[in-house]
């Protein structure tokens, strides 16, 4: 070194760089996976969206395949539809529960316990029809599973012979509200097993239903119309009574009358006493036309007979509920045998209510209309009074002391116009007045029986 001279910067001997360490080999685990790298992601559905970069968005795989169910817990299955099984929120999502059709899902731990449905059985209703199945899986488990198609099975099926059953009682007469009103309990014996026939007989002739559950039903037709046999000791069939109910009502309807007359209460009679719609449609109409006349005899008379009362009126006879149609023919005819006889009552012919009825029923026992009884008392009651006085007067001479009052006379001429029976008192009076006049001039036996005199005795 040379003396006065800086010493230089040493220089440092090159170096050969040191090998890059290689990494060890990556070891198979015995659970499938490898250690030291992220598990392996099974393959989503098609309909299942993942987030690769934080929380997976939320699942949305729905599946028709029955799915097969893992048991964690080893409680029973309920033999529910089993929902999706894989959780989408919290921690390890994906971890180690239940199968998918990609296989095991989660890493790890050890494989899922799963099990299969070994024996799938029918139950059966009453019916026959599939309720659904009884399930038995491969754990020993039972469950079921509901049949989707039976309660709509059902309701096709009872809709179907409910217009069936709809359609046969329309035939039938029934109005169509009615039956509309009708179709639950229908459907409900449908339901219950009952064929159309049964349940077409029950619906007309029952009050009420008692299904198998034990539910009951009370048939609309016994609300309407049935519950009026309850009262009654000969029944109605179904349609004679149904027919004659609206019969009434329709009556009433067409005359205008009051609305009492198709009350319950006075159709129920009507129905007790066999009054017939023809019978009651006829003599409503009988009240109205006697009602525009306006015949003041008519309503007095009825009142006499006792037939009405005061504050009543003609259609109150006429319509009167609370006798049969026999006796109605009865009453009309001593109606009409009594007001002819006031129309010509005076002093020695005065009405008599016994008399009338006496007169009305033995008529209407001959079969005689209404028409031909006020015909017959209006001819033979003219005769009773043109013949009463005279043949009075002539009982008092040449009977004396054995003479009788006008009354009985009446009574004789009476039953001489109304019965045919010849008076024997007229005969003998008619005798002894022609002898007493046989001396006078000109007159004979023969013009004394034929002329005016012996027509008057």
């Amino acid at each position: 070194m040379v003396s006065g001279m800086v010493n230089p910067r040493p220089i440092a001997p090159k170096t050969t760089a040191a090998p890059k360490p290689t990494a060890a080999p990556v070891a198979k685990t015995t659970s499938g996976g490898y250690s030291g790298i992220p598990a392996v992601i099974a393959k989503p559905s098609t309909t299942q969206t993942l987030n690769l970069y934080g929380t997976p968005a939320t699942n949305t795989w729905t599946s028709t395949a029955t799915k097969t169910q893992v048991s964690t817990s080893g409680k029973k299955d309920t033999g529910t539809v089993i929902p999706n099984p894989y959780k989408t929120t919290g921690v390890n999502e994906f971890g180690g529960v239940g199968t998918d059709v990609y296989g095991p899902i989660g890493g790890g731990g050890a494989a899922p316990v799963t099990k299969t449905v070994v024996s799938r059985t029918p139950r059966y209703d009453s019916k026959g029809k599939i309720i659904g199945w009884d399930l038995v899986y491969s754990d020993g488990t039972t469950g079921f599973e509901p049949n989707p198609a039976y309660g709509q099975e059902e309701d096709t099926q009872g809709t179907t012979n409910v217009q069936v059953l709809k359609a046969l009682l329309l035939a039938k007469g029934l109005p169509a509200d009615l039956v509309d009103d009708s179709v639950n309990f229908l459907q409900t014996l449908l339901k219950d097993g009952i064929d159309a026939e049964s349940a077409i007989s029950i619906y007309l002739n029952n009050k009420e239903f008692t299904t198998k559950g034990g539910t009951t039903v009370k048939s609309p037709f016994y609300t309407k119309y049935g519950f009026y046999n309850d009262a009654l000791t000969e029944k109605y069939d179904a349609s004679t009574l149904f027919n004659t109910v609206e019969g009434y009502k329709n009556v009433v309807t067409k005359y205008n009358v009051n609305t009492k007359f198709a009350s319950t209460d006075y159709i129920q009679k009507y129905l007790k006493n066999k009054r017939s719609v023809a019978d009651l449609d006829a003599y409503a109409n009988t009240a109205r036309l006697k009602a525009l006349t306006a015949d003041p005899a008519s309503v007095n008379t009825l009142r006499n007979l006792g037939y009405i009362s005061n504050e009543q009126d003609l259609t109150d006879f006429y319509m009167d509920p609370n006798v049969g149609t026999e006796t109605m023919k009865q009453n009309v005819n001593t109606a009409a045998f009594a007001i002819e006889a006031i129309r010509r009552a005076n002093r020695l012919t005065p009405f008599s209510a016994e008399t009338a009825k006496q007169y009305g029923a033995q008529l209407t026992a001959q079969g005689l209309s209404e028409a031909q009884v006020s015909a017959l008392a209006s001819q033979g009651y003219a005769t009773v009074a043109e013949t009463l006085e005279p043949l009075t007067k002539y009982s008092g001479i040449y009977e004396g002391a054995a003479a009788k009052p006008a009354k009985s006379i009446q009574e004789e001429l009476e039953q001489e116009q109304f019965k045919g029976l010849e008076s024997e008192r007229r005969k003998r009076l008619s005798e002894q007045y022609i002898k007493s006049l046989q001396g006078q001039s000109g007159l004979t036996a023969q013009s004394l029986s034929t002329g005016s005199i012996s027509g008057i005795i």
